[in-house]
């Protein structure tokens, strides 16, 4: 898996784990929320599994999130990494059509928020 790549899925991880928590949700409770299993959640929180979009709109939506709101949390710039945005761009370019496609709308989504609190 390329650098970037893994760093990708360790920060929507870890913004999963920040957003439930400040939520005060269980792993069990955003689980049955989003529909997977809470062994999968306690997986992607702790980067060992790599989540789709489709999941982590799901588990976005459980948390009452736009999906885009795990891509903007500012995790890494606190521990000095790259910022949210320049992981989910460079993790596009191994996107097939698909994947592309609905990372799009993701950025559509977060350009429309951006503007509106403007």
């Amino acid at each position: 898996m390329p650098p970037m790549e893994k760093d990708i899925y360790a920060l929507v991880g870890a913004c999963i784990r920040e957003e439930r928590k400040r939520a005060g949700l269980t792993l069990e409770e955003l689980a049955g929320q989003a529909g997977v299993s809470a062994s999968f959640l306690a997986y992607i929180e702790g980067n060992a599994r790599k989540p789709s979009l489709a999941t982590v709109d799901k588990l976005a939506r459980g948390l009452g999130l736009a999906i885009d709101e795990l891509f903007k949390t500012p995790f890494p710039r606190r521990h000095g990494g790259p910022d949210a945005a320049a992981l989910f761009a460079q993790s596009v370019r191994d996107m097939g059509p698909g994947e592309k496609a609905a990372a799009l709308d993701i950025v559509r989504a977060a350009s429309r928020a951006l503007r509106r609190r403007r």
